[in-house]
């Protein structure tokens, strides 16, 4: 209840109160690094528009997708009543147009609709089976994540009114056949991977039934990302599963569509999405999904983003999101706020008792293992229960204590007319079960237990405080030191009387611990169950009667079935009945909580974040609940956070991967800001090299302000370890920012946030040396000018033979504002002074900038920047460089010359540049070739409104650029062309990594020798057909004399040529292709009509076959 508290006042505040306050931020342009377009399907004209307005962020806006010329076979009457857009009409064309297509291992291409939550993907994957129904594959697998969203499939067939049969697989007996005869079977992924009790597979009864030429539906595909396994983790069975569906072998011709807002927050979360040609035979990754992944990666986000846009330049994904800008009919817009919750004083006291009890029970255990002389097995099992429900605590205390202004908040926005939506983590129902279980033995009244964070920790000293002794045995038969138990005579296992008086002590000590009770029960209580909708997975919960006591009763309502109550409190909420809804992950997935035009409830959403997900697909998903296609008004977002630097274990966890998220399904990593939530992304190689600085300098005796003892800090954190040398961190601890940020948890709100505060400032000075370094990976660059125009014929680099995807070359002429560093304005600012060499007598202006931080020293140093009448901040300069080189001089003797260097910038300056564009991974070892570090990746919109995305190329690049391609007489780019200069001994064909053709003898015969440079070659060559020979420890690939350039011309395709040594023939100059403009497609013309017999079908079926 509210009245155990001191309310609290909620107010925004920045990331951190002291860091953050020291960064002052200089902007002389206009940024529009966030604008986001109006989506427009590019070859699509005519037809009905979306409900909502759908917009495509740059990364995504600025790639043309593969002209069209699949027909889907459609009733007419879809696009012209509006039932289908022209948006989702698009998704079905290009499902169909990819299904079409033969990856080079014979399988059917697939397709990925990346739109993201309440944009209707539910319409466009039903479109996709219909468009399949109509032409006679009839037989389709829908697979999501709970079977209740069946009734939304269902409902969405009913509003086009066209309605195949669909079921539920759980209709059926593993055991048995799917008996639906033609129609839609509806599977969890949980029912993919089941079996029956003789050991029968569900995924072996789907796919017998599917045919060879079904359509699989992988909704909310994200639940497979998990396909890879590799050091950093066990493939999941779910993830295995899909992966089998997709066999090139088994199932080649099955019609694959993947769905998901969130596919992928991480490179290797893409595995699962195996029918998108992205590595394999006929790419740059010849060995699989593993290369592809290492190779992206190594590349950075810049990398990411890349991939994203290729797959819609081939025309297998596409992606819209619901706009977040002012909604046309209420004329309001998505809000997003953050509130901090500031501890009052009694929960601060009530934090640093915890904290410290944590502290002592750690300490403990590690005593209690010595005592018990426990093994490396036992002592890593007890350490690691120990932090596992020390992050479980923490986290559940936290959220805890923001219940005053959670309420306060709630309050406010019912008194405004708005309805609330609280997402929150966890329930703590099977901790609470096992309570009520306990007291039940015992006969304990309920109201005498505890229910508490503080119980977790009790519950770990007495269940798992080590207490049983060892003793140390040579094992006869390998002999290695083993630890095994020591028994008294009568077999039972001896336990250590100093161990349990430890344990006996920290309980006493836990006893008197005040903490608050669940935020769950906390709300629920408060608001009344008869005013909160409560979506969760729990099936009891505790209610504190009018009495005041506690009783734990089922969330049980009269005449709703267990499995229909969560349908059946969405629907009160929804109806409104209730206005506050409180839901865990079990609704964060699928369910619309949004003020729909079609609900009772009308009223504005305020959807509180009381606590963020563990990962950034499960963020979104709980963000798109009330951001939905057909709203009255869209939502107001609230993040609520404490001011405890630990709680950034969360955000920073959030912040990377919406990062991740956005290269990898939006082509742009600043795509998915939730709110402000890009701020905390501390989990990066600059965090992680921040880390490492600020961990090396604790453990060198370095002062930290507010901190009295950082090493003791270190101590209490576990991060400390006892070695012949002394205490240190290891190597693998001073870069794990999850584990850091995770273990601040332990300290005491004082040291926790000065520990925090430190690093975070160490962070940006470490971001401010990267940045002046030019080592910064910043995602894409905007092209700031008055005017962009292509300055001649785009030529076409390279064309993709299966999806017409296209490599571009653009040469771009710019005119660029020139913004001099005025005079006026730096003289008056009060932040700059004026210096004159002390060589030349010129003048400039100084700033000082924040400290920067070596990330590979750890050298700290004040910086200064350099303005010159050209323009501001042009270089960084240290401060004992900076006396050495200048003086300093009054404003006043500077500025004659100032203004006449002034006067003679003209107001705008040309530049030249030069882009590749459209599809990129088919050059990928080429574009490795032109940097070690990140890709240059540039965005912009011509005069002539060509929107343009693409990887910058300096001039010296350029004569490169056209030799790779072909487009200069002085190398060959085909087989043949290549087997005519190495005809002749001597003769040598350089190809891209610096791999080498020329004609080699070899026991008394001419043969043309392939001669790689790494393992990677050597690996990807053995596939390739050629005759390997291993002389003397080296190995040799040679061409098959019979048909040569046959087996060449897979190689030239990975590796192409890029010199020779002699002046190639004139006669062979190709000829460059210039970019084709390709005309839009009219809708409903294109579509191709089913037989009215066929659609007639499915309307008869409208009463009868609509089961579930």
């Amino acid at each position: 209840m509210l009245s155990s508290y001191q309310q609290s006042a909620g107010t925004a505040t920045p990331f951190s109160a002291t860091a953050a306050a020291t960064v002052s931020v200089e902007t002389s342009e206009l940024d529009t690094t966030n604008q986001i377009f109006a989506y427009a399907p590019r070859f699509v004209v005519g037809g009905a528009s979306h409900p909502g307005v759908i917009v495509e962020p740059p990364g995504l806006a600025n790639v043309e997708p593969p002209p069209i010329h699949y027909h889907p076979c459609l009733p007419k009457e879809l696009s012209e009543t509006g039932r289908l857009s022209a948006m989702q009409i698009e998704r079905i064309i290009y499902a169909g147009q990819a299904h079409g297509q033969r990856l080079a291992d014979g399988s059917r291409a697939g397709i990925s609709i990346g739109d993201g939550t309440g944009t209707g993907k539910t319409a466009t994957l039903a479109g996709v089976v219909l468009d399949n129904w109509f032409q006679g594959r009839r037989r389709s697998v829908w697979f999501s994540v709970k079977s209740d969203l069946i009734e939304a499939v269902s409902d969405e067939f009913a509003r086009l009114g066209l309605k195949p049969p669909i079921k539920l697989i759980n209709d059926f007996p593993t055991d048995g056949d799917i008996d639906i005869g033609d129609g839609i079977t509806f599977c969890t992924y949980r029912s993919l991977i089941s079996r029956s009790r003789s050991g029968k597979r569900r995924l072996d009864q789907i796919t017998r039934w599917l045919g060879s030429e079904g359509v699989v539906i992988f909704d909310e595909g994200h639940k497979a990302k998990y396909a890879f396994a590799d050091d950093r983790g066990q493939s999941t069975q779910t993830g295995a599963a899909v992966l089998e569906i997709q066999d090139p072998v088994k199932f080649p011709d099955l019609r694959i569509v993947y769905s998901s807002a969130t596919s992928a927050g991480e490179v290797r979360h893409l595995a699962y999405m195996l029918r998108l040609g992205l590595w394999g035979d006929g790419t740059n990754f010849p060995l699989g999904f593993e290369q592809f992944a290492e190779e992206i990666e190594s590349g950075g986000v810049g990398a990411l983003e890349m991939v994203c846009r290729d797959l819609k330049a081939m025309g297998r994904y596409l992606c819209g999101n619901l706009s977040m800008g002012t909604d046309p009919d209420s004329g309001l817009a998505v809000e997003f706020r953050e509130v901090t919750h500031w501890l009052t004083p009694a929960q601060r006291t009530m934090y640093d008792n915890m904290a410290q009890g944590w502290q002592e029970v750690f300490r403990n255990i590690h005593r209690a293992l010595d005592l018990t002389n426990s093994g490396k097995a036992t002592r890593g099992q007890a350490v690691n229960q120990f932090w596992a429900e020390h992050q479980r605590c923490f986290r559940n205390l936290i959220t805890a204590f923001k219940v005053p202004t959670l309420i306060r908040e709630i309050e406010d926005a019912l008194g405004r007319k708005e309805s609330v939506v609280v997402s929150i983590t966890g329930t703590g129902e099977s901790q609470t079960k096992k309570q009520i279980e306990r007291a039940a033995d015992q006969d304990e009244a309920i109201d005498s237990l505890d229910f508490s964070p503080r119980e977790t920790l009790t519950r770990l000293v007495a269940n798992c405080f080590p207490i049983a002794c060892f003793q140390e045995r040579t094992n006869p038969y390998s002999g290695t030191i083993e630890y095994i138990p020591v028994l008294d005579a009568q077999g039972n296992q001896v336990e250590s009387r100093a161990a349990l008086r430890l344990r006996a002590e920290l309980l006493d000590k836990l006893s008197v611990l005040e903490v608050p009770e669940h935020p769950l029960d906390q709300l629920v209580n408060y608001f009344g169950v008869e005013n909160v909708a409560e979506m969760t997975g729990r099936k009891k919960r505790l209610i504190r009667t009018t009495s005041g006591t506690l009783e734990y009763r089922p969330r049980q309502l009269p005449g709703v079935p267990s499995k229909l109550i969560n349908l059946h409190e969405k629907n009160a909420f929804q109806n409104g009945d209730k206005r506050i809804a409180i839901m865990s992950e079990v609704a964060s997935t699928g369910d619309s909580l949004h003020a729909g035009k079609q609900v009772g409830n009308k009223q504005r959403r305020l959807h509180i974040a009381a606590e963020l997900k563990w990962s950034a697909d499960k963020q979104i998903q709980d963000f798109g609940r009330t951001h939905r296609t057909g709203q009255v008004a869209p939502p107001v977002y609230l993040l609520v956070f404490t001011e405890l630097g630990g709680e950034k274990r969360f955000s920073a966890t959030i912040a990377r991967r919406l990062g991740n998220m956005g290269a990898l399904t939006k082509g742009d990593r600043k795509a998915e800001k939730a709110g402000n939530l890009d701020k905390y992304n501390l989990e990066s190689k600059e965090g992680r090299s921040a880390l490492n600085v600020v961990l090396t300098g604790i453990m060198r005796g370095c002062e930290i302000a507010g901190l009295e003892d950082p090493k003791q800090a270190l101590r209490d954190m576990g991060l400390v370890r006892k070695t012949d040398d002394g205490e240190v961190v290891p190597d693998s601890e001073k870069t794990n920012i999850p584990r850091f940020l995770n273990r601040l948890l332990s300290l005491e709100v004082d040291r926790q946030n000065a520990l925090f505060d430190h690093f975070y400032e160490t962070f940006l000075e470490t971001l401010e040396y990267l940045k002046q370094n030019g080592k910064l990976d910043d995602g894409m660059e905007d092209l700031k000018a008055m005017s962009v125009e292509i300055a001649e014929q785009p030529q076409v680099l390279h064309s993709d033979a299966l999806t017409s995807a296209k490599t571009v070359y653009y040469k771009l002429n710019l005119k660029v504002a020139t913004k001099p560093a005025r005079y006026s304005e730096l003289s008056e600012n009060g932040v700059h002074q004026f210096l004159q060499d002390r060589r030349d007598g010129s003048f400039v202006a100084v700033r000082r900038t924040l400290s920067h931080t070596d990330p590979e020293t750890g050298e700290r140093y004040q910086m200064f920047s350099i303005s010159k009448p050209d323009g501001r901040n042009l270089s960084y300069i240290r401060e004992s460089e900076l006396n050495q080189k200048y003086r300093i001089v009054t404003k006043t003797k500077a500025e004659k010359w100032w203004l006449t260097e002034e006067a003679k910038i003209p107001p705008f300056e040309d530049k030249t540049v030069h882009l590749l564009s459209g599809a990129l991974l088919p050059i990928w070892k080429y574009l490795k070739t032109l940097s070690k570090d990140a890709l240059n990746i540039i965005r912009t919109t011509t005069d002539d409104d060509t929107r343009l995305v693409g990887v910058k190329i300096s001039e010296g690049w350029l004569r490169d650029l056209f030799r790779h391609f072909g487009l200069q007489s002085d190398i060959p780019t085909t087989a043949p062309e290549v087997l005519r200069i190495v005809d002749f001994e001597n003769n040598t064909v350089h190809l891209a990594g610096d791999i080498r053709i020329k004609t080699t003898r070899f026991q008394g015969r001419l043969l043309t020798e392939v001669c790689p440079s790494t393992f990677e070659q050597i690996r990807e060559l053995r596939g390739k057909g050629l005759v390997n020979i291993v002389q003397n420890g080296k190995q040799r690939f040679f061409l098959p004399e019979l048909s040569p350039h046959i087996y060449l011309e897979p190689v030239l395709a990975l590796y192409p040529p890029i010199s020779t040594d002699i002046d190639f023939l004139p006669e062979l100059k190709p000829e460059f292709q210039a970019l084709k403009k390709e005309a839009p497609i009219s809708l409903p013309q294109w579509l191709s009509v089913p037989d009215p017999r066929d659609v007639s079908e499915l309307q008869i079926f409208e009463e009868t076959l609509f089961l579930s």
